[in-house]
């Protein structure tokens, strides 16, 4: 079926933006005000970029690849900045990361503590990714269950522009409707989603070193 979006030019996105998708009403979750609040008045969005193209400092570089449903698989070896081909962004633990390319692939993650097992070690992500980081010091890990619920997920998918490399805007993610029952339990949430990943770390290691004996065993 066919969805028609009827705007008035006034209220066309600037600077004149003609693309229908940015219009689509799908992009939009029918909430009462008074209930919500939206995505960018408890976050901020990380936009710092680095280039160490020619520095000898040790960084862990987080791929798209590298996240889904929620956990970052940390199986890559650290690289030096000369290896770094391109800008990346800067993140840290407690942020929440999600890629804004094909938002259908869940690449929404919790930047836990333990992704890095060594010291002076810089975090850095592809700028394919969105960093959200708290603006006050209350938990975010409760955002990832959030992003990756079915309305949430719909409402991305029916933001992506672009034909060859579909992506969503900023914008369409920092206004997401929060309800506050659900912020009233942030807290909870956040523990919860932090022990899963914590037990996904045992079973990483767990599987790691069985992979290590098998190499040995090999040699």
């Amino acid at each position: 079926m066919a969805l028609i979006s009827i705007m008035l030019k006034s209220h066309l996105a600037s600077p004149v933006v003609l693309a229908p998708e940015r219009y689509d009403p799908r992009r939009k979750l029918h909430t009462k005000k008074d209930e919500v609040v939206k995505l960018g008045e408890i976050v901020i969005s990380i936009k710092k970029m680095v280039h160490l193209s020619t520095g000898t400092e040790k960084c862990f570089v987080l791929d798209t690849c590298d996240v889904r449903e929620g956990i970052v698989i940390a199986r890559k070896k650290t690289i030096v900045g000369t290896e770094i081909g391109s800008a990346k962004k800067e993140i840290i633990p407690g942020d929440v990361i999600i890629s804004r390319l094909r938002p259908y692939l869940r690449q929404v993650a919790f930047v836990d503590k333990e992704i890095l097992n060594t010291q002076n070690t810089r975090l850095l992500c592809s700028t394919e990714f969105f960093v959200l980081r708290a603006i006050d010091d209350l938990p975010i890990a409760f955002l990832v269950p959030f992003l990756l619920s079915k309305k949430i997920q719909d409402v991305l998918k029916a933001s992506q522009e672009g034909g060859h490399h579909p992506r969503f805007i900023e914008s369409a993610l920092l206004t997401l409707p929060i309800p506050k029952k659900l912020l009233s339990e942030r807290t909870t949430i956040s523990e919860v989603v932090k022990n899963s990943i914590q037990m996904y770390r045992t079973s990483e290691r767990a599987i790691a070193d069985m992979v290590e004996k098998s190499d040995d065993a090999l040699s």
